[in-house]
């Protein structure tokens, strides 16, 4: 007796796919979702260094200066935003509003030790950029030669 190949078919969602889909619509709907199950929900940023200081480059569209509030400790860069739509509208019929109002914030360790003290930061045109000068300078090895 010879073995029938079996196939499954796709006619049926199963439950994995359903959850597939409704990440899908989640992620289109929430701003600002990172991808990894220990990630929360933040600002995206770019984070390098130079030779001498460390940069932090963070988007923040549609977010005033003065909602933005930035603080470093123990090594961690914090950026925490609020925002907030205030209009009147005389006549309140909304088929839908989309615009988001809330608070939300980042906890970015750096790379290096930085010096605290002169961090610099500034805001324009929706992207907030921090720099902080390193710490310390890496001191390079040396080849020891063997005898």
């Amino acid at each position: 007796m010879s073995l029938i190949r079996w196939y499954r078919t796709r006619n049926l969602p199963t439950v994995w796919d359903q959850m597939e889909q409704m990440a899908r619509e989640m992620s289109r709907l929430i701003p600002w979702q990172e991808e990894g199950e220990d990630r929360p929900f933040g600002i995206p940023v770019n984070v390098y260094e130079t030779d001498k200081e460390v940069v932090v480059k963070a988007e923040l569209p549609g977010v005033k200066k003065e909602d933005l509030d930035v603080n470093i400790q123990d090594n961690t860069l914090t950026i925490r935003a609020q925002t907030r739509e205030e209009s009147e509208v005389k006549e309140e019929s909304y088929y839908r509003r989309e615009l988001r109002t809330g608070s939300f914030f980042r906890a970015v360790p750096l790379p290096v030790e930085v010096k605290e003290e002169e961090l610099k930061a500034s805001y324009e045109n929706g992207v907030l950029t921090v720099t902080a000068p390193k710490a310390v300078e890496k001191k390079v090895g040396r080849k020891v030669e063997i005898k």
